[in-house]
């Protein structure tokens, strides 16, 4: 199947975005407070909520990076934002889970200031990516590896440039590649065997149409050595104002390198005390993969994160409900995603 047009794919969806933004922005002047919103329709006083969390800031309005700070009213925009739809990088970190600083559904259903609303936030991102082995071969003192990259939208194999970093224990390179009409291309690299342990494959897809189009994955393999543990299992990553918290699992564990990657640009990361790191500031329409490695007794480990921490879902369970659910393509540091907001609940 011939890769999907994601240029017709974007510019429809911009074109929706944009015409929905410019009716909510005037709903925003005209009606800034939620308590104005009662005499609405169902549907449409859930729209206006949702409209509402996307287009204010919230107050505090730096209530995102500011990891202390309690939230009076809740809202995910970028503050001093001109663009609709722009979101807060670290607002946005506050409602994943798995950041040691997220703030709790009962914190965000209070500073909505909705009556009898249940929400669930969604944040996928707009590409995705499979990675998939499909040999590695041992040559005295070297291993090659090759692996089967495929892109796609909603099922659909789409065309994108591809930006690979292979991380191991003492061992850090990179590689690119074009995906084929469809959607699929393949890499090779080369691991010394003295490097053997946990090893990570980071791919970045960038959309040939529109680079605000760009997504990540992130790869876990064993190099000559058992299959990693998951994730998280040796450090705990938190990354919130331009600042990596690193929380370890095990006292006795021990930090090497640390990286910050997107799909132009790599750094290795600053350390600010044995725990926490600078993220640097990229003029890259990208999301920033950040990786931790360091040993656990002779355990080589190598961790991982995002900033923002996507894709994340938070709130509460819609599953068996029924409720009203509102899709829109928003812009984190200049690149795109696609963020759900399900609502359930009635006007009065």
């Amino acid at each position: 199947m011939p890769a999907i047009s994601i240029d017709t794919f974007f510019a429809c969806s911009l074109m929706i975005t944009v015409v929905v933004a410019a009716m909510a922005v005037t709903a925003k002047m005209v009606q800034p407070y939620l308590s104005g919103i009662e005499d609405l329709d169902q549907k449409e006083y859930l729209r206006e909520i949702a409209d509402y969390i996307l287009l204010n800031p919230g107050s505090p309005q730096n209530w995102g990076s500011n990891k202390t700070s309690p939230i009076e009213s809740f809202g995910l925009a970028k503050n001093g934002s001109l663009a609709p739809y722009e979101l807060d990088i670290d607002k946005v970190c506050r409602l994943n889970p798995e950041n040691a600083y997220h703030i709790s559904y009962l914190s965000l259903i209070k500073a909505i200031k909705a009556k009898k609303v249940a929400i669930r936030i969604s944040i996928q991102q707009i590409l995705d990516i499979l990675t998939t082995p499909i040999a590695n071969q041992s040559d005295g003192s070297l291993t090659n590896y090759t692996f089967q990259i495929r892109v796609k939208r909603n099922g659909f194999p789409v065309s994108a440039s591809l930006h690979c970093y292979i991380i191991a224990k003492n061992f850090f390179n990179y590689v690119s590649a074009e995906t084929s009409s469809n959607g699929e291309a393949t890499v090779s690299f080369t691991i010394p065997n003295s490097s053997n342990g946990t090893a990570l494959l980071v791919t970045f897809a960038r959309s040939s149409q529109d680079s605000r189009i760009t997504s990540y994955a992130v790869y876990t393999f064993g190099h000559l050595s058992r299959n990693p543990l998951p994730n998280n299992s040796f450090v705990s990553l938190s990354p919130l104002n331009y600042t990596l918290y690193a929380n370890k699992r095990f006292k006795n564990a021990t930090f090497l390198e640390a990286y910050a990657l997107t799909y132009s640009y790599n750094e290795t990361m600053t350390p600010i005390s044995n725990v926490t790191y600078t993220i640097p500031k990229f003029l890259d329409k990208s999301p920033i993969v950040l990786v931790v490695t360091g040993t656990n007794s002779s355990t080589f480990f190598a961790e991982w994160t995002a900033y923002p921490q996507i894709p994340l879902e938070m709130g509460a369970n819609m599953q068996s409900s029924e409720n009203s659910s509102f899709m829109y393509i928003v812009s984190i540091n200049q690149a795109l995603y696609e963020i759900r907001i399900q609502c359930e609940g009635a006007s009065e």
